[in-house]
């Protein structure tokens, strides 16, 4: 029997698209043969526009029938004003029918007003199995949410699966707020969610078609995603690999995979590996090989394939059908923009008649040969990024001479701890020799370190890319103890070594470098200061003056020059107070002094000030 598969992605904001869910979906579409579509927004809408198509389906019939009907044109007569039609769906409002000629007092007005009721007491289109992806704990009330809301979509008998990043981490508290017992782990073993179905997941290539269904665009979606290989010889205690990849696997081949994404759907741009410790591999070389392999040589590019016929062909075999159709109809927008005045007059008066697939496939024969013309794909170059970074104690001159033979951009080179100086710069300095010039790193802070080593490590980057010429773009990273039962909900944490004020200061100077730090000394002075002396001013500085230091520079000497003259007892005192970065006038008016309350005055100043 054909289930009805859901696959959801909380509506948190993320780069990467959910390869868990895209395997999910390989297995339960192709594997399996059900039915499967995937979500990730606001459930309600979702469930709203369920409800719309099974009123184009025609399924979604009350019992009674309206027998003062003088006729009921088809549901389908009503496509074109399908965006009034849910929105009567979602609020019940009558007037929404005074624009929608031929509906009132038929058949279809009697189905619309069913469908509202039912999406009123919340009795939506229910689903056989539900898989909820869940990503770091962090996002925690919106995945919560995601799982509760996902119930009311559950059939009587159905399943409903939790898995993913934070369903490994915390099982318990997922299954205390939701009660579903989550799945841990990889799905890696036969029989992990059918008992019938050995196939493993983990193992299946990813379904890319998933990602248009939904509205939601990954900044990063043009790319091959996978493994080379699992896990990580480390056990740094911060990190959470150990537990979400425990086994550290040597060689996972990615060539059958991408073969079958190219001839499925097309070739990506990129290739994004996510291996945790690719270095530690003993089979490195074999990883290297089968990168190139694979058309990521150094000096790679490729031409994109045609979308839109890859789009038709799949529409064709009735392959998931809702997807090609909303991609279709997105790349008709996009070549309307680009056809002449005429050509695009005629185009689009075709165009607002056609919403099925069987539309599409008609008009096939006029669109083809306009977007061959019209769109066409110059070669561009593609790269290789093992996005988790790579271990600077294992880089030695023979792997980097291998790194060197892929068209890797960036090379992602970890520098979580100040002490690992020597051999970082070791690693820049030989990615710089073998003419890798695009470099990154995220740079962990807020976890045994002080504010100091952050700015040291930020320093030496940019000092490292005067002196070799390269570009390397650091990423402060704050850390937060993703398994700790007081902190994993929400991202309060503060490290022993700081406090509240300097991690609003870090994030303010933050805002203005939108999260990076790049190359350039002037630019990274004019953020986090010259000296280590004028990164302590910064931290201790009034956020609104730190992020409007052009617009505030009076005010922040006036700032500077009463905060520094305070007596040291008062000087103390008003540290303890800005340091938990409260300013009510309560909190003031705990100073020990007119002094310590006219400088703590400067941090309630907003930055919308006048």
């Amino acid at each position: 029997m054909t289930r009805r598969v859901l696959l959801l992605e909380p509506p948190y904001q993320n780069k990467y698209p959910p390869m868990n869910l895209m395997k999910l979906a390989t297995y339960y579409r192709e594997i399996c043969g059900d039915d499967v579509r995937f979500f990730k927004g606001d459930l309600r809408e979702f469930a709203a526009q369920l409800l719309l198509e099974e009123f184009f389906d025609d399924s979604a019939a009350p019992v009674e029938i309206n027998l003062f009907a003088e006729f009921s044109p088809p549901a389908e007569t009503f496509r074109p004003c399908a965006a009034e039609l849910l929105e009567f769906i979602k609020t019940g409002r009558n007037s929404i029918f005074d624009g929608i000629p031929n509906l009132r007092d038929t058949q279809s007005e009697m189905n619309l007003r069913y469908l509202h009721r039912r999406f009123k007491v919340k009795n939506y289109p229910k689903f056989d199995v539900i898989c909820v992806a869940t990503l770091f704990t962090f996002e925690w009330k919106k995945t919560i949410d995601t799982i509760n809301s996902a119930k009311k979509f559950l059939a009587y008998d159905g399943k409903i699966y939790v898995g993913g990043v934070a369903a490994t981490l915390v099982p318990a508290a997922i299954q205390a707020e939701t009660g579903v017992t989550p799945h841990t782990g990889l799905l890696d073993k036969p029989n992990d969610l059918d008992a019938t179905n050995h196939e493993i997941i983990d193992t299946l290539p990813l379904d890319y078609s998933i990602l248009d269904e939904i509205d939601y665009r990954y900044p990063a979606a043009d790319a091959y995603f996978g493994y080379t290989t699992r896990g990580c010889i480390r056990k740094c205690s911060f990190c959470a690999v150990t537990t979400l990849e425990p086994v550290y696997k040597n060689f996972v081949s990615i060539r059958a995979q991408l073969q079958l994404t190219e001839e499925k759907f097309g070739a990506k741009k990129n290739l994004l590996l996510l291996d945790n410790n690719v270095l530690a591999s003993d089979r490195f070389d074999e990883v290297i090989d089968e990168i190139k392999a694979c058309g990521f040589a150094k000096g790679a590019t490729f031409t994109p394939p045609d979308e839109y016929a890859v789009a038709v062909k799949n529409l064709r075999a009735g392959f998931n059908g809702r997807a090609y159709v909303r991609k279709i109809l997105r790349l008709y927008d996009k070549l309307a923009t680009r056809l002449p005045e005429k050509v695009a007059e005629t185009f689009n008066a075709a165009r607002s008649k056609i919403f099925t697939r069987q539309d599409i496939l008609n008009f096939d024969e006029t669109a083809a040969p306009l977007f061959e013309k019209y769109l066409r794909r110059s070669e561009v170059a593609r790269y290789v990024d093992f996005n988790q970074g790579l271990d600077a104690r294992l880089l030695t001159e023979e792997k980097m001479a291998r790194l060197a033979e892929i068209n890797l951009r960036p090379m992602r080179i970890a520098f979580d701890h100040v002490e690992q100086r020597e051999i970082y710069e070791r690693a820049v300095r030989l990615a710089a020799k073998y003419g890798i010039h695009d470099l990154s790193n995220y740079i962990l802070y807020n976890y045994e370190d002080a504010p100091d080593d952050l700015y040291i490590r930020l320093r030496i980057n940019v000092d490292l890319c005067d002196e070799l010429g390269v570009s390397i773009y650091s990423f402060p990273m704050k850390y937060h103890p993703i398994t700790d039962p007081k902190y994993f909900r929400n991202r309060e944490y503060i490290g022993a070594r700081w406090n509240r004020k300097f991690i609003r200061a870090v994030q303010a100077i933050l805002n203005a470098t939108q999260g990076k730090v790049g190359r350039g000394t002037k630019f990274f002075e004019a953020a986090f200061g010259e000296t280590l002396d004028d990164f302590h001013d910064l931290l201790w500085m009034p956020e609104a003056l730190i992020i409007h230091r052009q617009k505030y520079s009076d005010l922040a000497q006036d700032w500077r020059r009463k905060f520094y003259a305070l007596p040291a007892a008062d000087f103390d005192a008003a540290k303890k107070i800005i340091a938990q970065n409260k300013f009510s006038d309560e909190d003031i008016s705990a100073a020990n002094s007119d002094a310590a309350r006219d400088v703590l005055k400067f941090y309630q100043i907003t930055r919308d000030k006048n």
